[in-house]
């Protein structure tokens, strides 16, 4: 039955027999012969396969609503049991953007691997838009990013705070008229965007400049739109990414400029290519999370590995000293 049900929910999510079949590791005429007599035993047809992508039908809308329903009561069962085992088997669904993926979740999942070898970790990367649904779809079990989670949907926790600052590559004229206000990569790292009399840039001077800017979804896209609104101008030119790195990347190869956090300045190479500033809007301090869909079973392998990315951060925060990178 709950495999009946999986091979249904894949191709609602994927649209495609074809695809669901690759995912499913099974043929596609089996799949199809297998949803064939599915509908043929409950009577309804569930997928209208003239259009391209497969649509539900109106029957199919309220059956795959139900079997979302199953799928997750099946896991929430699943992981109460693993709990049982003491940690020592069970599998734990991690995932992040590319950038918090690589370091923020590795040594977390270091740590906890050598605390728990028995458990399994999988970690999943992709965009902010795309992580929050899979949380709500319950493909994933934690997720670490620094976007708004609503407090609705979402249980999140606070790991550490980080600072939103704009890169401009070195290479602009205008670089030479603020030298009172801007900061390279070494500085940011010893904090100087931190101490009070650092003087924040007003940045409509740069409003002739291609901006780099995330794709709307991204916590980043938000902050720059209210930036523009609160400072009334719309850059002349833009350049839409998925990932922060990239724009970052991209600004010290001369190519535009682009917000990015101290987060990622910091755990990148000091080779020069960029000037940073300081720029004063709401939000210009937000904090990385680590969240789960709300209202979900919470597995004691969750409980342990939340516990110890706040123990982990809380001492770093403690002990940190300027992190300078060759």
């Amino acid at each position: 039955m709950f495999q009946t049900l999986k091979y249904v929910y894949e191709i609602y999510k994927e649209g495609s027999f074809s695809r669901a079949a690759k995912n499913l590791y099974i043929s596609q005429p089996s799949l199809s012969a297998t949803i064939k007599k599915l509908e043929l035993d409950i009577g309804i047809t569930i997928f209208d396969r003239s259009t391209t992508p497969v649509q539900l039908t109106d029957a199919g809308k309220v059956y795959i609503e139900t079997t979302r329903q199953i799928l997750q009561l099946q896991s929430n069962l699943e992981s109460y049991l693993q709990d049982y085992t003491e940690l020592k088997t069970g599998t734990l669904k991690l995932a992040g953007p590319q950038f918090f993926a690589s370091y923020f979740m590795a040594p977390l999942i270091s740590k906890f691997n050598s605390l728990y070898p028995g458990i399994q970790l999988q970690l999943n990367e992709a965009s902010t838009p795309e992580l929050q649904q899979k949380l709500l779809d319950s493909e994933i079990d934690l997720v670490v990013d620094s976007s708004v989670f609503d407090n609705r949907l979402f249980t999140s926790y606070p790991l550490r705070e980080e600072h939103i600052l704009l890169a401009v590559p070195e290479q602009y004229e205008i670089n030479r008229q603020l030298s009172k206000y801007r900061m390279t990569a070494r500085d940011v790292c010893m904090e100087a965007h931190r101490r009070p009399d650092c003087k924040p840039v007003d940045p409509t001077l740069f409003r002739d400049f291609t901006f780099l800017l995330l794709h709307k979804g991204h916590n980043m896209n938000a902050f720059a739109t209210g930036l523009f609104e609160q400072y009334h101008f719309i850059p002349r030119r833009t350049m839409y990414l998925d990932q922060l790195m990239t724009s970052y990347n991209l600004v010290k190869q001369q190519i535009g400029m682009a917000f990015v956090s101290d987060t990622v300045i910091k755990r990148t190479s000091m080779e020069p290519g960029a000037y940073l500033y300081r720029v004063e809007a709401p939000n210009v301090r937000r904090y990385i999370y680590l969240a789960h869909k709300k209202n979900r079973y919470i597995s004691k392998a969750m409980r342990e590995f939340i516990a110890l990315s706040q123990q982990v951060y809380q001492e770093n925060q403690e002990s940190e000293q300027p992190e300078i990178l060759p």
